[in-house]
């Protein structure tokens, strides 16, 4: 019993932050939650160091592989395969970057993606391909939502040639006040995304490395494909970084189970800080976390089950081991429409990683893994963030907040609602919705009977016939960046 409450305190005293003798701040979000037993965290490292040490990595650039081979790594030419030996993968974690979670403030951050998806029309109900107008509006919708914000494209979701689309994924985000996806795709883009970043650059008056945006990922595990260690290295021999992502299907490319899928995503993680670590100087330790099963029956890669959230509080416990910052893939859903269904899922991964990891990222108005986007489900999500945000709020016990006084003066058997300790501390301790119902049963009724969904509906419908937003390219500037897109139209070879 004594071993029990003195973990328990543990546990809770780790999510409090000091101010002085007499307060501290507490945050629900981020407290250490305590799965794997220190025994598990041991298998699951000495696991991945084996993997990193005996299987090690596919990277098919023999340049790259060479500056690997210089760094002091183990390389195989002929199998375009690095490995990395168990002490220079511990001497990396001792001396990485540490994160300091014990002044960890918790954050929620949000945009509106859009992937290879379908726009949710919301005044007919129907998935309908994109156009130049519907994407507009739902940028602009994006910006209008107070919890969201901002809203990114990755690659060009309008008619345009494959080869180009990096190009034109570019030119609709800075015209519609996006922010670019940072897609490459092909390898013969790199000389025009190079020249479109310093016409950029020349636009805004950033340094060509604050500008740049690339990223790349890895679909099989552990391995940097041909095409994608090609981009890699010709961008960082121009003093560019490239970013190197994955995302891991359990029962396909990763274990199907979590232990399993969890000890392979942190050797691969650890790999990608180490290669991080040879290419650019960077010793930041990062365990990041995009796990989700396979549905065995469909093949179908699934975003809406638990185990998503389950992987995702695993590594952030591992993470709090390694001193690494952590997040995770969450606030997903396999949801075809605006649903409960959609919204049960969501709140499945994005409340158990928020509390986990002490952080959210959340991917809004995105239903049916990423295939749909919906301004419905957007207005929706910003809702579900805003309460989400109630979680990272400060917490703190003082005199003050506990009352004290107010309590002994209303007595037993009498309410608070005419206190003026009611007055002063209501409208910051308590989550106000600007969405969901504050009503009775009768009043709703009485008030039309609206659910959150059709309420959302007329909310997009509002935003949607107003007057577009004005383009935030200059004319002249659009008229630069489609003359480089018709250079590489003649000129590009795939």
């Amino acid at each position: 019993m004594v071993e029990f409450w003195a973990t328990g305190f543990t546990q809770l005293f780790c999510g409090y932050r000091k101010l002085n003798r007499e307060i501290y701040i507490m945050y629900l979000a981020g407290t250490p939650f305590n799965i794997l037993a220190p025994s598990d965290i041991e298998l699951i490292h000495a696991s991945a160091l084996r993997i990193l040490e005996d299987m090690g990595m596919i990277v098919q650039n023999n340049r790259l592989l060479k500056t690997l081979a210089d760094f002091g790594l183990e390389v195989d030419f002929s199998e375009e395969r690095v490995r990395f030996p168990a002490s220079l993968v511990e001497r990396f974690i001792s001396d990485a970057k540490k994160y300091d979670w014990a002044n960890h403030k918790p954050w929620i951050n949000s945009s509106a993606g859009v992937y290879h998806s379908r726009f949710h029309d919301p005044e007919k109900g129907q998935l309908v391909p994109w156009d130049e107008s519907r994407l507009s509006f739902y940028f602009k919708l994006a910006r209008r939502m107070p919890y969201i914000g901002k809203a990114s494209m990755l690659g060009c979701r309008l008619e345009v040639r494959a080869e180009l689309e990096p190009l034109y994924e570019r030119l609709y985000c800075w015209k519609y006040g996006a922010q670019e996806g940072s897609s490459i795709y092909h390898d013969g883009i790199c000389p025009y995304l190079l020249e479109l970043y310093e016409l950029r650059s020349s636009q805004t008056g950033k340094s060509l490395k604050e500008a740049f945006e690339g990223t790349v990922y890895l679909v099989p595990p552990l391995k940097l494909g041909r095409h994608e260690a090609y981009q890699v290295d010709w961008f960082r021999e121009r003093g560019l970084r490239v970013g190197i992502g994955d995302m891991y299907a359990m029962g396909t490319s990763a274990p199907a189970t979590l232990a399993g899928a969890v000890t392979l995503n942190l050797a691969e993680r650890l790999a990608l800080c180490m290669l991080n670590w040879a290419w650019f100087g960077d010793r930041t330790l990062h365990l990041g976390s995009s796990i989700a099963p396979t549905d065995m029956r469909t093949m179908m890669h699934t975003f809406g089950r638990p185990e998503m959230a389950i992987a995702n509080a695993l590594t952030a416990q591992l993470a709090r081991h390694y001193g690494a910052s952590s997040n995770g893939h969450a606030a997903l859903t396999d949801a075809k429409l605006p649903s409960p269904e959609a919204g049960m899922q969501k709140a499945i991964s994005g409340i158990v990683t928020l509390l986990t990891c002490g952080s959210l990222w959340v991917d809004a108005g995105l239903l049916a893994n990423d295939e749909v986007c919906s301004p419905i489900q957007l207005i929706l999500d910003n809702e579900m963030i805003s309460a989400f945000k109630r979680f990272t709020q400060e917490m703190e016990v003082t005199e003050e907040t506990i009352g004290l006084e107010t309590i002994l003066e209303t007595g037993p058997g009498n309410q608070f609602m005419d206190k003026i300790h009611t007055a002063r501390h209501f409208r910051m301790e308590f989550w106000q919705p600007s969405l969901w119902t504050r009503l009775m049963l009768g009043p709703w009724l009485e008030a039309g009977g609206k659910l959150d969904i059709e309420l959302a509906r007329e909310r997009a419908l509002e935003i949607m016939n107003e007057t577009p937003d004005e383009p935030e390219l200059s004319e002249e500037a659009e008229q630069a960046i489609m003359k480089l897109i018709r250079h590489a139209q003649d000129n590009i070879v795939v």
